[in-house]
Protein backbone atom coordinates (compact mmCIF):
# COMPACT_ATOMS: atom_id res chain seq x y z
CA UNK A 1 0.00 0.00 0.00
CA UNK A 2 1.35 3.42 -0.96
CA UNK A 3 0.92 6.62 1.05
CA UNK A 4 1.41 9.00 -1.90
CA UNK A 5 -0.43 9.70 -5.13
CA UNK A 6 -0.19 6.60 -7.35
CA UNK A 7 1.35 7.27 -10.76
CA UNK A 8 0.06 5.40 -13.80
CA UNK A 9 1.69 5.44 -17.24
CA UNK A 10 -0.72 4.36 -19.97
CA UNK A 11 1.06 3.02 -23.06
CA UNK A 12 -0.62 2.70 -26.47
CA UNK A 13 0.61 2.41 -30.04
CA UNK A 14 -1.03 5.50 -31.55
CA UNK A 15 -2.73 8.71 -30.47
CA UNK A 16 -6.02 7.61 -32.06
CA UNK A 17 -6.35 4.86 -29.46
CA UNK A 18 -5.63 7.29 -26.65
CA UNK A 19 -8.16 9.84 -27.89
CA UNK A 20 -11.01 7.48 -28.66
CA UNK A 21 -10.62 4.75 -26.05
CA UNK A 22 -8.43 5.93 -23.19
CA UNK A 23 -8.95 9.66 -22.64
CA UNK A 24 -12.32 9.38 -20.83
CA UNK A 25 -11.00 6.66 -18.51
CA UNK A 26 -7.79 8.53 -17.80
CA UNK A 27 -9.69 11.75 -17.07
CA UNK A 28 -11.98 9.94 -14.61
CA UNK A 29 -8.99 8.32 -12.87
CA UNK A 30 -7.27 11.71 -12.73
CA UNK A 31 -10.32 13.12 -10.94
CA UNK A 32 -9.99 10.31 -8.41
CA UNK A 33 -6.49 11.52 -7.61
CA UNK A 34 -4.28 9.30 -9.75
CA UNK A 35 -1.29 10.92 -11.46
CA UNK A 36 -1.95 9.96 -15.08
CA UNK A 37 0.66 10.00 -17.85
CA UNK A 38 0.50 8.79 -21.44
CA UNK A 39 3.05 7.31 -23.84
CA UNK A 40 2.25 6.72 -27.52
CA UNK A 41 3.02 8.02 -31.01
CA UNK A 42 1.35 11.31 -31.97
CA UNK A 43 -0.76 11.31 -35.12
CA UNK A 44 0.86 14.56 -36.29
CA UNK A 45 3.77 16.74 -35.33
CA UNK A 46 2.49 17.12 -31.78
CA UNK A 47 -0.14 15.65 -29.48
CA UNK A 48 -3.70 16.98 -29.54
CA UNK A 49 -4.87 19.47 -26.96
CA UNK A 50 -7.22 16.83 -25.51
CA UNK A 51 -4.24 14.72 -24.40
CA UNK A 52 -2.00 17.52 -23.07
CA UNK A 53 -3.48 17.13 -19.58
CA UNK A 54 -1.69 13.76 -19.39
CA UNK A 55 1.77 15.17 -20.29
CA UNK A 56 2.20 12.72 -23.19
CA UNK A 57 5.57 11.21 -24.03
CA UNK A 58 6.37 10.10 -27.56
CA UNK A 59 6.96 6.36 -27.96
CA UNK A 60 6.55 4.79 -31.41
CA UNK A 61 5.71 1.09 -31.68
CA UNK A 62 5.99 -0.69 -35.04
CA UNK A 63 2.84 -2.34 -36.40
CA UNK A 64 4.84 -5.37 -37.58
CA UNK A 65 7.71 -7.46 -36.23
CA UNK A 66 10.71 -5.34 -37.27
CA UNK A 67 13.58 -5.98 -34.82
CA UNK A 68 15.32 -2.62 -35.24
CA UNK A 69 12.09 -0.64 -34.82
CA UNK A 70 11.10 -2.76 -31.84
CA UNK A 71 14.47 -2.14 -30.19
CA UNK A 72 13.93 1.60 -30.68
CA UNK A 73 10.50 1.32 -29.09
CA UNK A 74 11.91 -0.47 -26.06
CA UNK A 75 14.54 2.25 -25.64
CA UNK A 76 11.91 4.99 -25.88
CA UNK A 77 9.63 3.20 -23.43
CA UNK A 78 12.49 2.78 -20.98
CA UNK A 79 13.12 6.53 -21.20
CA UNK A 80 9.41 7.25 -20.70
CA UNK A 81 9.35 5.07 -17.59
CA UNK A 82 12.46 6.81 -16.25
CA UNK A 83 10.77 10.18 -16.78
CA UNK A 84 7.34 9.28 -15.40
CA UNK A 85 8.54 6.99 -12.57
CA UNK A 86 5.18 5.16 -12.51
CA UNK A 87 3.80 2.75 -9.96
CA UNK A 88 1.79 1.06 -12.72
CA UNK A 89 2.64 0.70 -16.40
CA UNK A 90 -0.67 0.06 -18.16
CA UNK A 91 -0.38 -1.36 -21.68
CA UNK A 92 -2.99 -1.12 -24.45
CA UNK A 93 -3.31 -2.65 -27.94
CA UNK A 94 -1.32 -5.65 -29.25
CA UNK A 95 1.39 -3.56 -30.96
CA UNK A 96 2.40 -1.89 -27.69
CA UNK A 97 1.75 -4.83 -25.40
CA UNK A 98 3.59 -7.51 -27.38
CA UNK A 99 6.67 -5.33 -27.92
CA UNK A 100 6.79 -4.14 -24.29
CA UNK A 101 6.65 -7.67 -22.90
CA UNK A 102 9.26 -9.18 -25.20
CA UNK A 103 12.04 -8.01 -22.91
CA UNK A 104 12.43 -8.81 -19.21
CA UNK A 105 10.83 -6.30 -16.86
CA UNK A 106 14.24 -5.32 -15.51
CA UNK A 107 15.21 -3.94 -18.94
CA UNK A 108 12.43 -1.35 -18.75
CA UNK A 109 13.48 -0.01 -15.38
CA UNK A 110 11.97 -0.02 -11.90
CA UNK A 111 8.18 0.01 -11.50
CA UNK A 112 6.05 -2.21 -9.25
CA UNK A 113 3.16 -3.37 -11.48
CA UNK A 114 2.42 -4.10 -15.13
CA UNK A 115 -1.19 -4.21 -16.38
CA UNK A 116 -2.40 -5.03 -19.89
CA UNK A 117 -5.90 -4.21 -21.11
CA UNK A 118 -6.77 -6.63 -23.90
CA UNK A 119 -8.98 -4.54 -26.19
CA UNK A 120 -9.16 -7.56 -28.47
CA UNK A 121 -6.32 -9.95 -29.19
CA UNK A 122 -4.61 -9.63 -32.57
CA UNK A 123 -5.59 -13.26 -33.17
CA UNK A 124 -9.10 -14.68 -33.32
CA UNK A 125 -10.49 -17.86 -31.78
CA UNK A 126 -12.62 -18.71 -34.82
CA UNK A 127 -10.06 -19.53 -37.52
CA UNK A 128 -6.63 -20.92 -36.71
CA UNK A 129 -4.41 -19.59 -39.44
CA UNK A 130 -0.65 -19.83 -38.97
CA UNK A 131 -0.63 -16.14 -38.02
CA UNK A 132 -3.33 -16.65 -35.39
CA UNK A 133 -1.55 -19.67 -33.97
CA UNK A 134 1.72 -17.77 -33.65
CA UNK A 135 0.06 -14.72 -32.09
CA UNK A 136 -1.89 -16.81 -29.60
CA UNK A 137 1.26 -18.68 -28.63
CA UNK A 138 3.09 -15.38 -28.12
CA UNK A 139 0.30 -14.07 -25.88
CA UNK A 140 0.34 -17.26 -23.83
CA UNK A 141 4.13 -17.16 -23.36
CA UNK A 142 4.20 -13.45 -22.53
CA UNK A 143 1.17 -13.47 -20.21
CA UNK A 144 3.21 -14.04 -17.00
CA UNK A 145 5.19 -10.85 -17.66
CA UNK A 146 2.08 -8.83 -16.73
CA UNK A 147 0.77 -8.79 -13.19
CA UNK A 148 -2.81 -8.50 -14.41
CA UNK A 149 -4.65 -8.91 -17.72
CA UNK A 150 -7.90 -6.94 -18.02
CA UNK A 151 -10.37 -7.97 -20.72
CA UNK A 152 -12.91 -5.93 -22.63
CA UNK A 153 -14.35 -9.12 -24.12
CA UNK A 154 -15.92 -11.88 -22.04
CA UNK A 155 -15.05 -14.30 -24.86
CA UNK A 156 -11.32 -13.48 -24.67
CA UNK A 157 -11.41 -13.84 -20.87
CA UNK A 158 -13.13 -17.22 -21.01
CA UNK A 159 -10.73 -18.53 -23.66
CA UNK A 160 -7.68 -17.38 -21.66
CA UNK A 161 -8.96 -18.99 -18.48
CA UNK A 162 -9.76 -22.21 -20.33
CA UNK A 163 -6.19 -22.27 -21.65
CA UNK A 164 -4.76 -21.50 -18.19
CA UNK A 165 -2.69 -18.43 -19.01
CA UNK A 166 -0.28 -18.00 -16.10
CA UNK A 167 -1.25 -14.59 -14.74
CA UNK A 168 -4.10 -12.86 -12.93
CA UNK A 169 -7.12 -12.06 -15.11
CA UNK A 170 -10.22 -9.91 -14.62
CA UNK A 171 -13.15 -8.60 -16.62
CA UNK A 172 -13.01 -4.89 -17.49
CA UNK A 173 -15.59 -4.53 -20.24
CA UNK A 174 -16.13 -1.48 -22.38
CA UNK A 175 -18.50 1.43 -22.10
CA UNK A 176 -19.35 4.97 -23.09
CA UNK A 177 -19.98 8.15 -21.13
CA UNK A 178 -23.38 9.03 -19.75
CA UNK A 179 -24.22 11.66 -22.37
CA UNK A 180 -24.49 8.93 -25.02
CA UNK A 181 -27.42 7.27 -23.23
CA UNK A 182 -30.37 9.11 -24.75
CA UNK A 183 -32.72 6.12 -24.68
CA UNK A 184 -34.73 4.16 -27.25
CA UNK A 185 -36.56 5.91 -30.06
CA UNK A 186 -40.25 6.75 -29.84
CA UNK A 187 -40.51 7.14 -33.62
CA UNK A 188 -38.22 6.10 -36.50
CA UNK A 189 -35.75 8.78 -37.60
CA UNK A 190 -36.27 10.54 -40.91
CA UNK A 191 -33.05 8.97 -42.21
CA UNK A 192 -33.94 5.35 -41.49
CA UNK A 193 -32.21 4.22 -44.68
CA UNK A 194 -28.93 5.87 -43.73
CA UNK A 195 -26.27 3.71 -42.09
CA UNK A 196 -23.25 4.95 -40.15
CA UNK A 197 -19.83 3.27 -40.17
CA UNK A 198 -17.33 4.46 -37.55
CA UNK A 199 -13.76 3.21 -37.74
CA UNK A 200 -10.36 3.33 -39.34
CA UNK A 201 -10.28 2.88 -43.09
CA UNK A 202 -8.43 -0.42 -43.14
CA UNK A 203 -9.20 -3.70 -44.86
CA UNK A 204 -9.65 -5.50 -41.54
CA UNK A 205 -12.67 -3.32 -40.69
CA UNK A 206 -14.51 -4.76 -43.70
CA UNK A 207 -15.16 -1.35 -45.21
CA UNK A 208 -14.57 -2.60 -48.78
CA UNK A 209 -17.07 -5.42 -48.17
CA UNK A 210 -19.49 -2.73 -47.03
CA UNK A 211 -19.08 -0.79 -50.27
CA UNK A 212 -19.61 -3.99 -52.28
CA UNK A 213 -22.78 -4.70 -50.29
CA UNK A 214 -24.03 -1.16 -50.69
CA UNK A 215 -23.89 -1.47 -54.46
CA UNK A 216 -26.47 -4.26 -54.20
CA UNK A 217 -28.93 -2.29 -52.06
CA UNK A 218 -30.13 0.78 -54.01
CA UNK A 219 -31.57 3.58 -51.96
CA UNK A 220 -29.48 2.90 -48.86
CA UNK A 221 -27.06 5.68 -47.96
CA UNK A 222 -23.89 5.43 -45.91
CA UNK A 223 -21.94 7.89 -43.78
CA UNK A 224 -18.34 6.95 -42.97
CA UNK A 225 -16.68 8.55 -39.95
CA UNK A 226 -12.99 7.69 -39.86
CA UNK A 227 -9.75 7.89 -41.73
CA UNK A 228 -6.63 5.94 -42.60
CA UNK A 229 -3.82 6.56 -40.15
CA UNK A 230 -0.31 7.05 -41.60
CA UNK A 231 0.96 3.94 -39.82
CA UNK A 232 -1.69 1.53 -41.12
CA UNK A 233 -0.48 -1.67 -42.78
CA UNK A 234 -3.66 -2.38 -44.73
CA UNK A 235 -5.11 1.09 -45.27
CA UNK A 236 -7.74 1.51 -47.98
CA UNK A 237 -8.52 5.21 -47.57
CA UNK A 238 -7.65 6.19 -51.15
CA UNK A 239 -9.68 3.30 -52.56
CA UNK A 240 -12.72 4.22 -50.45
CA UNK A 241 -12.48 7.84 -51.63
CA UNK A 242 -12.23 6.73 -55.26
CA UNK A 243 -15.19 4.35 -55.06
CA UNK A 244 -17.33 6.93 -53.27
CA UNK A 245 -17.20 9.17 -56.33
CA UNK A 246 -18.03 6.68 -59.06
CA UNK A 247 -20.57 4.15 -60.29
CA UNK A 248 -23.55 3.13 -58.17
CA UNK A 249 -22.08 4.65 -55.02
CA UNK A 250 -21.80 8.21 -56.33
CA UNK A 251 -24.01 10.49 -54.24
CA UNK A 252 -24.83 7.78 -51.70
CA UNK A 253 -21.64 7.94 -49.65
CA UNK A 254 -20.57 10.71 -47.27
CA UNK A 255 -16.96 10.67 -46.05
CA UNK A 256 -16.51 12.68 -42.86
CA UNK A 257 -12.90 11.85 -42.07
CA UNK A 258 -11.83 12.16 -38.43
CA UNK A 259 -14.45 14.01 -36.36
CA UNK A 260 -14.78 14.94 -32.71
CA UNK A 261 -17.14 13.30 -30.23
CA UNK A 262 -19.79 16.01 -30.39
CA UNK A 263 -19.98 15.83 -34.19
CA UNK A 264 -20.07 12.04 -34.09
CA UNK A 265 -22.98 12.15 -31.67
CA UNK A 266 -24.91 14.33 -34.11
CA UNK A 267 -24.39 11.76 -36.87
CA UNK A 268 -25.40 8.89 -34.60
CA UNK A 269 -28.69 10.71 -33.94
CA UNK A 270 -29.16 11.39 -37.65
CA UNK A 271 -28.69 7.79 -38.82
CA UNK A 272 -31.05 4.85 -38.82
CA UNK A 273 -28.51 2.19 -37.83
CA UNK A 274 -24.85 1.45 -37.24
CA UNK A 275 -22.88 -0.96 -39.41
CA UNK A 276 -19.52 -2.60 -38.65
CA UNK A 277 -18.47 -5.51 -40.91
CA UNK A 278 -15.08 -6.15 -39.22
CA UNK A 279 -12.97 -9.29 -39.43
CA UNK A 280 -11.71 -8.76 -35.87
CA UNK A 281 -12.90 -6.64 -32.94
CA UNK A 282 -12.62 -6.20 -29.21
CA UNK A 283 -15.95 -4.84 -27.96
CA UNK A 284 -16.60 -2.01 -30.43
CA UNK A 285 -17.24 1.35 -28.81
CA UNK A 286 -19.01 2.72 -31.90
CA UNK A 287 -21.71 0.07 -31.64
CA UNK A 288 -22.19 0.81 -27.94
CA UNK A 289 -22.53 4.52 -28.75
CA UNK A 290 -25.17 3.76 -31.38
CA UNK A 291 -27.13 1.39 -29.15
CA UNK A 292 -27.06 3.92 -26.29
CA UNK A 293 -28.98 6.19 -28.67
CA UNK A 294 -31.40 3.41 -29.55
CA UNK A 295 -29.88 2.57 -32.92
CA UNK A 296 -29.78 -1.11 -33.95
CA UNK A 297 -26.71 -2.44 -35.71
CA UNK A 298 -25.55 -4.67 -38.54
CA UNK A 299 -22.32 -6.43 -37.55
CA UNK A 300 -20.25 -9.47 -38.41
CA UNK A 301 -20.10 -12.65 -36.38
CA UNK A 302 -16.83 -11.91 -34.60
CA UNK A 303 -15.71 -11.56 -30.99
CA UNK A 304 -17.10 -8.47 -29.32
CA UNK A 305 -19.75 -7.77 -31.95
CA UNK A 306 -21.67 -10.91 -31.00
CA UNK A 307 -21.43 -9.86 -27.35
CA UNK A 308 -23.45 -6.77 -28.23
CA UNK A 309 -25.79 -7.84 -31.02
CA UNK A 310 -28.36 -10.62 -30.93
CA UNK A 311 -29.52 -11.50 -34.44
CA UNK A 312 -33.05 -10.33 -35.11
CA UNK A 313 -33.41 -8.75 -31.66
CA UNK A 314 -31.29 -5.58 -31.61
CA UNK A 315 -29.71 -5.88 -35.03
CA UNK A 316 -28.44 -8.39 -37.56
CA UNK A 317 -25.30 -10.56 -37.61
CA UNK A 318 -23.65 -11.76 -40.83
CA UNK A 319 -20.53 -13.83 -41.55
CA UNK A 320 -17.37 -11.74 -41.99
CA UNK A 321 -16.05 -11.30 -45.51
CA UNK A 322 -19.37 -12.00 -47.26
CA UNK A 323 -20.68 -8.84 -48.98
CA UNK A 324 -23.82 -10.55 -50.31
CA UNK A 325 -24.88 -11.62 -46.82
CA UNK A 326 -24.14 -8.10 -45.64
CA UNK A 327 -26.30 -6.69 -48.46
CA UNK A 328 -29.21 -8.90 -47.39
CA UNK A 329 -28.85 -7.68 -43.81
CA UNK A 330 -28.82 -4.04 -44.93
CA UNK A 331 -31.95 -4.64 -46.97
CA UNK A 332 -33.60 -6.36 -44.00
CA UNK A 333 -32.73 -3.45 -41.72
CA UNK A 334 -34.18 -0.73 -43.94
CA UNK A 335 -37.25 -2.85 -44.78
CA UNK A 336 -38.35 -3.41 -41.17
CA UNK A 337 -41.89 -2.22 -40.40
CA UNK A 338 -41.85 0.74 -38.04
CA UNK A 339 -43.06 -1.32 -35.07
CA UNK A 340 -40.31 -3.90 -35.51
CA UNK A 341 -37.70 -1.20 -35.96
CA UNK A 342 -38.79 0.52 -32.74
CA UNK A 343 -38.68 -2.83 -30.92
CA UNK A 344 -35.09 -3.24 -32.11
CA UNK A 345 -34.34 0.28 -30.88
CA UNK A 346 -35.71 -0.58 -27.44
CA UNK A 347 -33.71 -3.83 -27.34
CA UNK A 348 -30.53 -2.04 -28.45
CA UNK A 349 -30.78 0.49 -25.65
CA UNK A 350 -31.60 -2.15 -23.04
CA UNK A 351 -28.56 -4.19 -24.11
CA UNK A 352 -26.09 -1.44 -23.23
CA UNK A 353 -27.88 0.69 -20.63
CA UNK A 354 -26.84 -1.35 -17.60
CA UNK A 355 -23.66 -3.16 -18.65
CA UNK A 356 -21.76 -0.84 -20.98
CA UNK A 357 -21.32 2.48 -19.17
CA UNK A 358 -17.94 4.15 -18.78
CA UNK A 359 -18.62 4.52 -15.05
CA UNK A 360 -18.66 0.72 -14.70
CA UNK A 361 -15.30 0.48 -16.47
CA UNK A 362 -13.74 3.11 -14.20
CA UNK A 363 -15.03 1.29 -11.11
CA UNK A 364 -13.42 -1.94 -12.31
CA UNK A 365 -10.16 -0.12 -13.10
CA UNK A 366 -10.04 1.30 -9.58
CA UNK A 367 -10.66 -2.19 -8.19
CA UNK A 368 -7.84 -3.54 -10.36
CA UNK A 369 -5.36 -0.87 -9.27
CA UNK A 370 -6.40 -1.30 -5.64
CA UNK A 371 -5.81 -5.07 -5.86
CA UNK A 372 -2.21 -4.26 -6.83
CA UNK A 373 -1.82 -1.97 -3.82
CA UNK A 374 -2.67 1.39 -5.45
CA UNK A 375 -6.12 2.60 -4.32
CA UNK A 376 -7.38 6.04 -5.37
CA UNK A 377 -6.50 9.02 -3.16
CA UNK A 378 -10.08 10.31 -3.67
CA UNK A 379 -13.11 8.10 -3.00
CA UNK A 380 -15.27 7.31 -6.02
CA UNK A 381 -18.27 8.90 -4.27
CA UNK A 382 -16.42 12.20 -4.02
CA UNK A 383 -15.54 12.48 -7.71
CA UNK A 384 -17.60 12.08 -10.85
CA UNK A 385 -16.73 9.52 -13.53
CA UNK A 386 -18.09 11.41 -16.53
Amino acid sequence: MVNRIPRVLHVAAVEYTAQVLLAPQMAALQELGYDMRLACAPDGDEFSEQLQRFSPIEVAFPRSARPAAMATSIRQLRQAIAEARPDIVHLHTPAAALTSRLVPRSVLGPFPSLVYTVHGFAHTWDSWTIRSLLLERAERVLAPRADLLLFQSQEDLEEVRTRHYRTQTAYLGNGVQEHWFTGPLVRPPASRRQGLFVGRLIREKGVLDLLDALEEVPGVELVIAGTQLPTERDGVGDLVTKRAAEGQLAGRLTLLGMIDSATLKQHVHACGFLVLPSYREGVPRSIIEGMAAGRPAVVTDVRGCRELVTHGVNGFIVPPGEPRALARALEAMVSLPDAEYLAMSQAAYETVSSRFRESNVVTRLVEAYSSLGFPPPVSSTAAGTD
